[in-house]
């Protein structure tokens, strides 16, 4: 039987589809800008706008993140504990494990402190490639990595706050954790209640904010003659390896134990190789692990190294996720 999502839900989801699909324009855009003739004239454009983008318009983008976890909190899958339990507890295991992995490959060095980068998920590239299956993908496995994207937002704010707070970052933390915390304090009302406030910010952040974010940030020259390189630096295997395989096997297993143990229930129109399937696309992110490199490196070529090992697994994560649940997941009547 399918669950019945609240209207507001489908909404959001539908534009989180569609700013997927916007997001992946925006990257090929900048993508294609940067290493063409018109170059110059990208940088040039945007450099002033930079500022604006990254700490001022990306603070409305953490604020209706918020505001979207407040929500689920109040009204969605976080409300109730029990059913909570498995995409949250997912979620860590779909943070631990990359975070881990990346470590592993670049501990000791300049790089190490980047480990949060492969952390967290894009809940529009993730559910816009769940998308391309169509009727094929059951409502129950769309709420469930819906709600692990959520409750990955959250981890990566607590990590944003405590572990990326010091004097040189301020001005980034304050976009991001400041705007989160406005978004749990603000009052609403009847006239302007919660639900009312994301569906108007909601669509803006997703298809306008978030696409230009991607765009001034990234834009890459690639230089194939060292491309191998460049793939093979503990920065970019430490993200394609993390995102890859520590986001599949993070959220499988933590999502398995969590339901053998019995401190969480596995829906019946759910299977473990869909879970995985959903762990998979999970490790499609961009924007907030734009964000993260960005407080962690100031060295361009830490940041290149950064866009490159994250456009790779967003890649492949895609297919390896898209392949898994096409193979493995059944619709339900």
């Amino acid at each position: 039987m399918r669950r019945r999502i609240h209207r507001s839900i489908r909404a959001f989801l539908s534009t989180e589809v569609a700013g997927g699909f916007v997001l992946v324009i925006a990257c090929a855009l900048a993508l294609g800008f940067t290493n063409s003739p018109l170059s110059q004239n990208y940088e040039h454009f945007f450099q002033p706008l930079h500022s604006f983008i990254s700490e001022g318009l990306m603070s409305i983008f953490f604020f209706v993140v918020g505001l979207e976890i407040r929500r689920e909190f109040k009204d969605g899958e976080l409300r109730n504990p029990r059913t909570a339990l498995l995409p949250v507890i997912a979620a860590i295991g779909g943070m631990l494990t990359p975070a881990l992995l990346y470590f592993l490959f670049n501990n000791g060095g300049a790089s190490s402190n980047g480990w949060a980068i492969p952390m967290p998920t894009d809940i529009a590239l993730s559910l816009g490639a769940l998308a391309l299956l169509g009727s094929r993908i059951d409502t129950s496995l769309k709420i469930f990595l819906l709600t692990l994207a959520i409750a990955d937002d959250l981890g990566s704010i607590i990590v944003l706050a405590f572990f990326y707070s010091g004097s040189i970052n301020l001005i980034g933390i304050a976009s991001t954790v400041g705007a989160v915390a406005l978004a749990w304090v603000i009052p609403f009302g009847e006239k302007i209640s919660l639900t009312k406030i994301i569906d108007l910010l909601h669509p803006w952040t997703t298809l306008f904010i978030v696409p230009l974010y991607a765009l001034t940030n990234v834009g890459i020259a690639i230089d194939f003659s060292s491309l191998s390189s460049v793939i093979s630096s503990p920065v970019t295997t430490g993200i394609i390896v993390g995102r890859i395989i520590g986001k599949l096997l993070g959220i499988t297993l933590f999502a398995y134990i969590a339901v053998k143990i019995g401190i969480a229930k596995l829906p019946e129109s759910l299977s473990f190789k869909e879970i995985a399937g959903a762990g998979a696309l999970a490790g499609m992110g961009l924007t907030v692990s734009l964000f993260i490199a960005n407080l962690a490196f100031k060295d361009a070529a830490l940041l290149s190294e950064v866009k490159i090992g994250l456009l790779i697994s967003a890649i492949i994560s895609a297919v390896l996720g898209l392949t898994i649940l096409r193979k493995y997941s059944v619709p339900q009547d």
